[in-house]
């Protein structure tokens, strides 16, 4: 099929669209950022930004929960088509359309030091380099099984899509190398007491020659970007156990454990933080309140007997008592909290229908005084009552029950009684569902 050619003033005609859509949209996106500015500055609402770590300071590690599949990534949130390119093509159905979030987890996550962005993204080209080589360079474990023989193609498939301890043995490998090698206690031979010298040593002179001997292995030069340059790491692990994986770590590399995951929404959990605190600030003044009854039941006219001044103290110190309670369970912070998300809501719904908020005045313009805050019934559930069995239906409903419960505990006795005579059929149909489980578990 031929593509006609467009005249030339169609298209002087579709570039300055184009061009006048693109300033169209980018005045409207200024303009509705300066509006939620100008809502934020109205209601006192402030926004709290962390700086941004610099580009390649946090690696991010991601395991798939059922082929043990390993994604790096250098943002917290995993992008789709980087992800899927590196995952390994082996064989029909091997790598998916798309992700899915419910099978993949965070592993691990690397931090380095404010300023160490290229050393991280060197570390993050590595990672990525030596993850290609298991993929293409298989050995024994991967082509034969445990016997010896010959594995089956998709055996050998899920090998080589299980790197989790191959990618920890690699982060071990690379890390290691941006910690300052030791210094060398080699002692040349010109340097080394001799027999007839003064205080020489047989034993000495013996281990320097057996450690001038030793095969000096050269350093190997991959390209990493602050090798041997001492520059502290640190592993965030979501299982500090897969640490287990390297065969050493240097002294660089500190390990710890993840920080538990905030909840999808920081409201509900604050919301939730709260509820507890007035939980117990209303438990703390109830005890107060209960310890001054107690007094009044064992003496009623105690008040009476003490002076003008003691029940002032004593006034002085309950409400001393109950600032101490609040000031424990936070209630300014709590009243402070709820203003803002008061105003937050607000600023919402104005941004939403462009109505200003009412005043407080007016709202409690909107309570009736006159109603009795006691006393006051609320209207009954129009939804109508189911009528109550009448004996006959009762009794049948009980049979029904009992006949299904004796038929279970017939079905659990035939099963024990089968399982006792013939325990190598339960066995076999154990093993089977387990069996099926694991191939399910692997699709």
């Amino acid at each position: 099929m031929k593509i006609p050619k467009l005249p030339a003033g169609e298209i002087a005609r579709r570039a300055v669209q184009a061009k006048e859509s693109v300033e169209v949209s980018t005045k409207a996106r200024a303009a509705a950022i300066a509006s939620e500015k100008a809502l934020h500055d109205a209601f006192g609402i402030k926004k709290k930004q962390a700086p941004k770590p610099e580009h390649g300071q946090q690696i991010f590690v991601f395991n798939h929960l059922q082929r043990n599949h390993v994604v790096y990534s250098l943002t917290r949130a995993m992008n789709n088509n980087a992800a899927l390119a590196q995952l390994p093509f082996n064989g029909k159905k091997s790598v998916p359309a798309a992700l899915r979030k419910d099978l993949w987890h965070p592993f691990a996550q690397i931090k380095f030091p404010p300023g160490a962005g290229t050393t991280g993204l060197s570390v993050f080209q590595k990672l990525r380099e030596y993850r290609r080589r298991h993929e293409l360079e298989w050995g024994d474990e991967v082509r034969l099984d445990e016997e010896g023989n010959a594995r089956k193609l998709k055996d050998r498939a899920k090998a080589i899509c299980d790197q989790k301890a191959n990618s920890v043995a690699d982060i071990a490998t690379v890390l290691n190398m941006l910690a300052v090698p030791p210094p060398s206690t080699r002692v040349k031979r010109k340097d080394a007491l001799r027999p007839g010298d003064e205080g020489f040593d047989p034993e000495v002179y013996a281990a320097q020659r057996a450690e001038r001997m030793k095969p000096q292995m050269k350093k190997l030069n991959i390209g990493l970007i602050g090798a041997e340059s001492g520059t502290k790491v640190e592993i965030l692990w979501n299982d500090i156990h897969d640490a287990e994986f390297a065969e050493k770590w240097a002294e660089n590399v500190e390990h710890s454990l993840m920080p538990p995951p905030t909840p999808q929404s920081k409201r509900w959990a604050q919301r939730k933080e709260h509820a507890a605190l007035r939980a117990g600030e209303i438990a703390a003044k109830q005890e107060l309140a209960e310890a001054e009854r107690r007094w009044d039941e064992a003496d009623p006219e105690w008040r009476s007997k003490l002076s003008p001044e003691e029940l002032q103290t004593l006034e002085q110190e309950k409400a001393d008592k109950i600032k101490e309670i609040e000031k424990e369970f936070k209630l300014v912070e709590r009243n402070m909290a709820l203003k803002a998300e008061w105003a937050e809501e607000q600023a919402a719904k104005f941004a939403r229908t462009g109505k200003p908020p009412p005043s407080r005045s007016a709202v409690k313009k909107l309570f009736r005084k006159d109603v009795p805050l006691s006393g006051h019934r609320a209207p009954r559930s129009t939804k109508p009552q189911a009528e109550p069995l009448t004996p006959e239906e009762a009794a049948e409903r009980e049979a029904k029950r009992q006949a299904a419960r004796e038929l279970y505990e017939r079905r659990k006795a035939e099963q024990a009684e089968r399982i006792k005579n013939d325990p190598e059929w339960y066995e076999r149909v154990k093993a089977e569902g387990l069996k099926r489980r694991a191939e399910k578990n692997l699709l």
